[in-house]
């Protein structure tokens, strides 16, 4: 099968729509590869980070409310990364948010890009191990449950559809595929 690479679409023009804490909307007026034109909506968000901590045979998993579906959602802890922060920085600083626990043996599995056909949001996706308790310490704004979870547990949960979060889904993948689910 072969692929063929298209010409990039060359931004025209800008239209600023919306500048929020967490998004930044753009209309972009872009000229395709045959000299015709479009527009682009365009989700601009500085990324995410999402880790499976693991303590002893189990994960920690948060549930919270997700206001923008109008439910509680079961997820791996995560967050978004702050202008101008690295990706690891902003995993170690969410995972001791979240949990409460420091991150020994951090390691990097990648990232997924959840939703590319408007938004620019890439989600980095770790793995580590829970070390010194340090206490949670949420954001004024943030209500979570954190709760603990075999492999197998979170597993058929996502099978049952009881877990429906594409970043637990996708880090899940990617434990099995580095050969750290138990």
């Amino acid at each position: 099968m072969a692929f063929f690479m298209r010409n990039m679409e060359k931004q025209i023009k800008r239209e600023e729509i919306y500048q929020g804490k967490v998004i930044h909307v753009v209309k972009d007026e872009v000229e395709l590869d045959d000299g015709s034109r479009s527009m682009r909506e365009v989700v601009l968000h500085n990324g995410g980070v999402c880790i499976a901590l693991k303590d002893n045979d189990t994960y920690y998993m948060v549930k919270q409310y997700r206001y923008a579906l109008g439910k509680e959602m079961l997820e791996f802890p995560a967050g978004k990364i702050e202008k101008g922060e690295d990706p690891e920085e902003a995993i170690l600083r969410e995972a001791e948010e979240e949990t409460g626990y420091r991150v020994r043996g951090l390691r990097s599995l990648g990232y997924i890009i959840p939703t590319c056909g408007y938004c620019s949001e890439k989600i980095y996706l770790y793995y580590g191990e829970a070390g010194e308790r340090v206490g949670q310490h949420f954001d004024t704004d943030e209500r979570i449950d954190l709760l603990k979870y075999t492999g197998k547990q979170i597993r058929d949960m996502i099978a049952s559809g009881e877990i429906d979060d594409s970043k637990t889904i996708a880090l899940m993948y990617r434990l099995e595929m580095a050969g750290l689910y138990d």
